[in-house]
């Protein structure tokens, strides 16, 4: 019996002794025969350890092919209107346009004045005062280098600066409510102008000083004739600095006219 017990005891250890040294070793499986289908799953493979080599050909291929560009989908739906933008900055100012007609007509009847693209008359209204004569664009006042006029009779002259529209808008404008808007000037034939309306009414200015204190505006020339409306005086006016005219100007007891 005690032999018996020793035998089995020397069995049991000896097995005991096996079985540590397989748990102790690891087995490279090289042969897919190694394995039965279905042991192995994803689980059991560690995340990185495959490059496209341990792959089959076949496998590879299909694993290439899912990583192509699909089709391009539909256009999707229109997205909301955004935002207005910030405002960007001011532009530079653009070149100077025209002020207008080249040349304007204008009388003055003694109670009223009116300025046309036209010639035009208006009676006389005995105010002890007429005119008649044509108004020339001359450029720039910052330009301003006088007035040349040419043609016969006793003609007159004055300087007109933009800073009023009545200077170039055709109206009728009655004196009794509508004093001019822009600034004019008698010529004194010196090289100054004795200015009447404007901010230096009652001033004589010289070129310089016109244009220096009128930069910006343009400069329009007045040629013509005046009466007390009771003398008849006429004169013909044929250029104005360098614009050729043919213009007859008239003031007489019945009216102002000029043609």
């Amino acid at each position: 019996m005690k032999r018996t017990m020793l035998a089995l005891g020397v069995i049991g250890l000896a097995l005991a002794l096996a079985g540590g040294a397989w748990a102790g070793k690891r087995y490279l499986i090289t042969s897919s025969s190694q394995v039965k289908d279905g042991a192995l799953t994803g689980a059991d493979i560690q995340n990185h350890s495959l490059s496209l080599s341990d792959l089959t050909s076949r496998a590879a291929n299909r694993l290439e092919a899912s990583n192509q560009q699909g089709q391009q989908g539909q256009q999707g739906p229109k997205g909301d209107k955004g935002d207005p933008g910030d405002q960007g900055p001011q532009g530079k100012p653009g070149p100077r346009g025209p002020q207008g007609s080249l040349v304007n007509y204008e009388v003055d009847g003694g109670s009223s004045w009116a300025l046309g693209n036209m010639p035009l008359a208006l009676p006389n209204a005995n105010g002890g005062y007429e005119d008649a004569g044509v108004v020339t664009d001359v450029g720039p006042a910052s330009g301003f280098n006088g007035i040349t006029a040419t043609g016969t009779g006793p003609l007159k002259d004055n300087v007109w600066i933009t800073d009023g529209s009545e200077a170039f808008s055709p109206g009728l404008h009655p004196f009794a409510t509508d004093h001019p808007d822009f600034s004019y000037g008698f010529d004194n034939g010196d090289g100054t102008f004795y200015i009447t309306s404007g901010p230096h009414a009652g001033e004589t200015l010289t070129l310089a000083q016109i244009r220096s204190d009128f930069v910006g505006y343009e400069a329009y020339a007045w040629v013509g004739v005046t009466s007390d409306g009771t003398a008849t005086v006429t004169g013909h006016i044929a250029s104005v600095n360098g614009t050729e005219l043919d213009n007859t100007a008239t003031v007489d007891s019945a009216g102002a006219a000029i043609r």
